[in-house]
């Protein structure tokens, strides 16, 4: 499920739509060359298709319904899972003249003043967030909504990081993400778009039958990151030193991202960063929306330069460009979740790393963590442990090119390192270092 023939369709610049697309495409969010698949998506959701695009970080996802955004009639609802994210995005359609809000948890008045203008002739709100969870518990929305719908100007639905919605992938499953297949019921008509970080075709398909999207045109966007360089590390039993050690000598002042097994390591290792003279701070689930929200400012404008993270609560969507490392303290649960972590690395195409810090004990804990998990039944159980052994393969594979590794599992081709690159993965480096000792 790569995509579809109906790609070429799409690519034409004739639309009617067309130049106002190029000129908001232009000068509105300052781009000026498509990135692959990228028009036929936006193209496609101007025209009120539902639409599914899967591809990597960087890529341009978010833009194939944000830019529609801004030439339709009315607000498009975006539905995504992570406050981290929804800020992140708000913030930068902000600066760029973007009507953009959420509604969320304890906002009191300001939450009064967001439903007082989407009831509105004419709402200025371009894009309204929400998560799932507003979604499935807010009557007060949902008649917000219809309202909106019954005046013809619900746009449409945008669900971001749709892999969610997948039991397949159940470390990021999220239990309110069923219900969206009720927003067809709810609002019938009102087309849908889906973006989904890489994952594998199965779940491609899981993705489309949970969210009962009509005829999907399907686009992908899957790149060979040639500038982020892998590497899988031992890690000992003091990991917060390891990871001090290999910052100050790599990256003492970039910025980048450290996730951690638990809440508890996230608040001990930054601590000991901080003490050490990084500028660190953690973000995890336990910390207030408002504490959440001033770190992730302090990162995005370089007064945190190290991030110390649950891969839940930071592990999708940061659109930070200079992201220079991403460092794992422990196995991640799946080929799918590291590959997308990892790529917040290196969005501006400059050199950056992905390091892994692994021990074989790695599996028994994580295996032992997934069985103590509650769960409905033993099938979301099973697929977890079943995604675990590709990941094993991963760290303990030292002959086979990591990107190829990766990318081959998701099911694309790709070729191995190039030898003169800057960013070789560890196995390739081995394995011309090998090579040319024989010489």
């Amino acid at each position: 499920m790569a995509g579809n023939a109906a790609d070429e369709r799409y690519r034409r610049l004739d639309f009617n739509h067309s130049p106002e697309m190029l000129r908001t495409f232009n000068n509105t969010f300052g781009h000026h060359e498509f990135r692959g698949n990228q028009r036929e998506a936006i193209n496609a959701t101007i025209l009120n298709e539902n639409v599914f695009v899967v591809g990597d970080n960087g890529a341009g996802k978010s833009l194939c319904y944000q830019l529609p955004a801004c030439l339709s009639a009315g607000v498009t609802v975006v539905i995504s899972p992570l406050l981290s994210l929804i800020l992140d995005q708000i913030q930068k359609l902000t600066e760029l003249g973007i009507v953009a809000t959420t509604l969320s948890g304890g906002q009191g008045r300001s939450e009064d003043r967001i439903y007082q203008q989407l009831s509105k002739k004419d709402p200025k709100i371009k894009l309204l967030y929400v998560t799932p969870e507003k979604i499935k518990m807010s009557r007060r929305l949902i008649n917000a909504l219809k309202s909106l719908l019954y005046r013809g100007l619900l746009a449409r639905f945008a669900i971001d990081e749709a892999q969610c919605i997948s039991q397949y992938d159940s470390k990021n499953f999220r239990e309110a993400f069923e219900k969206l297949n009720d927003l067809r019921m709810d609002f019938p008509g009102v087309p849908m778009i889906a973006v989904s970080g890489p994952v594998r075709d199965c779940i491609q398909e899981d993705i489309l039958k949970q969210l009962q999207m009509t005829n999907p045109q399907v686009f992908t966007m899957i790149l060979n990151r040639t500038n982020l360089k892998y590497a899988v590390l031992n890690r000992s039993d003091n990991w917060e030193k390891d990871c001090y050690t290999w910052i100050k000598k790599h990256c003492p002042r970039d910025s980048g991202i450290v996730y951690c097994w638990t809440r508890e390591d996230c608040d001990s290792l930054a601590g000991i960063l901080r003490d050490r003279g990084l500028l660190a701070y953690s973000y995890h689930s336990r910390k207030t929306d408002k504490a959440r929200e001033i770190v992730q400012t302090k990162w995005n404008e370089n007064k945190c330069m190290v991030i110390c993270a649950t891969a839940e609560s930071f592990g999708m969507g940061i659109d930070k460009p200079d992201v220079r490392y991403v460092i794992h303290t422990f196995l991640p649960r799946s080929v799918e979740n590291y590959y997308r972590e990892s790529g917040r690395a290196g969005r501006d195409g400059n050199l950056s790393h992905c390091i892994l810090f692994y021990t074989i004990s790695d599996k028994d804990l994580l295996s032992e963590t997934i069985r103590n998990n509650e769960f409905d039944d033993d099938e979301p159980e099973n697929r977890e442990l079943v995604n675990i052994i590709p990941m094993v393969e991963y760290c303990e594979n030292t002959v086979d090119c990591r990107r190829q590794q990766l990318l081959t599992y998701l099911g694309r081709e790709a070729p191995v390192c190039l030898p003169d690159s800057e960013a070789i993965c560890d196995n390739c480096e081995r394995r011309d270092e090998g090579s040319a000792a024989t010489r």
